[in-house]
């Protein structure tokens, strides 16, 4: 049987490095993002302002289906106050915009 990686969470050690490595509002909001919500980058990529909950302080996300398709997988995310603060600050910057996969 082949050998399977385990991937370990970062400690603490390591996500002040990554956080204090980030130079611009966007390297904080991605790195963020990603260390407080589990986002896959396929999710983050397409989170628009219409998946976010604001006053349950969580995120929609769907699967690679449409929303209304009959097999739609969705995934609530509860959301940090840190990101919930990131978020308002991006989507009054941006409009209704989301990040793209190219740019993250």
């Amino acid at each position: 049987m082949p050998y399977q990686y385990k991937r370990e969470p970062l400690n603490d050690d390591e996500v002040d490095r990554l956080t204090n490595a980030c130079d611009t509002f966007r390297e904080k909001f991605v790195v963020w993002t990603f260390l407080d919500t589990g986002l896959r980058l396929s999710e983050f990529a397409d989170l628009k302002k219409d998946n976010i909950q604001w006053q349950e302080r969580r995120l929609v996300i769907y699967g690679k289906s449409s929303p209304y398709g009959k097999k739609t997988k969705r995934r609530i995310i509860p959301m940090t106050e840190r990101v919930r603060r990131l978020m308002e600050y991006h989507f009054a910057e941006n409009n209704n915009t989301g990040m793209v996969k190219r740019t993250v």
